[in-house]
């Protein structure tokens, strides 16, 4: 029995909370106002044959270092295998690079009301 709580509190410290899938569901059925009051102006906005389509963008870029040959440690770490520690060398022929990280929401209005959303995107998880 003391396992079993132990465990539970354990994989509760794991929680990470709802996914995006599940908090955006949660504005089916909400009208435009309250997609403006939550999210602010939309980033993109059409109406086509009655149906309007809203647009949230987020984007977030993320420098990555270059590449490097690993220091060393250890006992054969040296070049007299006097242990310790050799130093990184960084290659120059790999600088950073940015990585571009982004999540398109699109909620679909009916009569003024959210009757559906899509998620496009490299960070939409």
């Amino acid at each position: 029995m003391r396992y079993g709580i132990l465990a539970f509190v354990v994989l509760a410290g794991c929680a990470t909370g709802p996914s995006l899938q599940t908090r955006m569901a949660a504005y089916i059925g909400a009208d435009e106002q309250t997609l403006v009051s939550q999210f602010g102006v939309p980033d993109k906005q059409i109406t086509v044959n009655g149906t309007t389509y809203l647009a949230y963008e987020q984007r977030r870029a993320v420098s990555v270092p270059g590449a490097y040959v690993g220091g060393v440690y250890g006992p054969f770490a040296g070049p007299w295998f006097g242990g310790g520690f050799y130093p990184q060398v960084y290659d120059a022929t790999m600088p950073p690079r940015a990585v571009v990280y982004a999540c398109e929401t699109t909620f679909l209005l009916k009569d003024g009301k959210v009757v559906d959303f899509t998620l496009r995107g490299n960070d939409c998880g």
